[in-house]
């Protein structure tokens, strides 16, 4: 792995002694190669604290006070459907008497998109086929070493724990997600500024691409097509049309991806807009003044091409 990768993986290996401190536990998804993506699960069970390595999820199998690190294999519904779980102190599920199992949590999702909305708060990792893989025959000669490690690790929870959880760092110009993992990963790191100086220039990058993502590039297609379908003076618009809109001015702008209905109709909710069954067709929106004046209002915010563009006659455009 590349130093920066390496870098990412002892922050939240670390954090992993201290996920009972959080809002919200440190989470990662991995994608690509799957032998390089078991070996980095088999890699983190040395060092993550109470390493579970499974490949799928069974809630009765552990019990709540352990705080596992979750190292899964294989991402399917039912360990999409823990993944608040796994994030959020708090929540679990109630069988005959209710069980939480909050924990730090790396799962390998291979080459999809998971399609849980909590996938989003994970930090993400592209393995490649270039790195090498790691196997019991290296563990196995490593074992004295890695019992060492973990102690110094629980030493250092022990020592640190209460300063961990009165910790206030924070880095107050970044956007809620990677805001939420620079101070989860940053907390763990005591009486080291230029460590957390480091780890914040880690996160940079990652905190500039969620910015350019949510202030540009696909909501503000979403709010262009809406724009369009106000202009185009329709009283309701479902979202399937949305999407073929959306599809539309991706291709025009020589994007290779293709958004469906579901990922529109999921992005016009975080947006704001509450979608209703119009008819047989499927779920939409009714465009009264009220929506287009908010969806012209929107488009600006966004600074989308179409906020350049005036149609004569419109009482919203006139407005701007």
């Amino acid at each position: 792995m590349n130093e920066e990768e390496s870098a990412l993986m002892a922050s939240f290996s670390l954090s992993s002694y201290f996920s009972d401190c959080f809002t919200m536990s440190p989470s990662l998804l991995l994608f690509g190669e799957p032998l390089v993506a078991i070996s980095l699960l088999r890699v983190l069970a040395c060092v993550c604290r109470h390493s579970v390595l499974s490949i799928g999820w069974n809630a009765g199998a552990l019990p709540p006070e352990l705080h596992p690190t979750h190292l899964i294999g294989q991402i399917d519904g039912r360990v999409e459907r823990q993944l608040v779980g796994f994030q959020f102190p708090g929540f679990g599920v109630l069988n005959a008497q209710p069980r939480q199992w909050s924990g730090a949590s790396v799962i390998y999702a291979g080459d999809s998109e998971p399609n849980s909305p909590f996938a989003e708060n994970c930090l993400r990792l592209w393995v490649s086929s270039a790195n090498r893989s790691f196997g019991l025959w290296e563990e196995e000669p490593e074992a004295a070493g890695i019992i060492r490690l973990q102690n110094q690790l629980l030493m250092y929870r022990l020592e640190n724990h209460s300063k961990v959880k009165a910790s206030r760092f924070t880095v107050p110009d970044f956007c809620s997600i990677t805001g939420e993992h620079a101070r989860t990963l940053g907390r763990c790191i005591v009486d080291a500024p230029e460590l957390q100086s480091q780890l914040t220039e880690l996160l940079r990058t990652r905190n500039d691409a969620e910015q350019t993502e949510s202030a540009g590039k696909l909501d503000a297609m979403v709010m262009e097509a809406l724009l369009v379908c106000c202009h185009e003076r329709k009283p309701s618009v479902h979202v399937g049309q949305i999407a073929t809109l959306v599809n539309t001015i991706l291709t025009r702008d020589e994007e290779t991806l293709e958004l469906s209905a579901k990922q529109v109709g999921s992005r016009m909710k975080k947006l704001g807009f509450r979608t209703v069954r119009l008819d047989a067709g499927g779920r939409g929106i009714y465009l009264l003044n009220g929506e287009c004046a908010r969806i012209h209002q929107l488009v600006r915010s966004f600074r989308a091409a179409a906020s350049r563009e005036h149609l004569p006659g419109c009482p919203h455009c006139i407005r701007d």
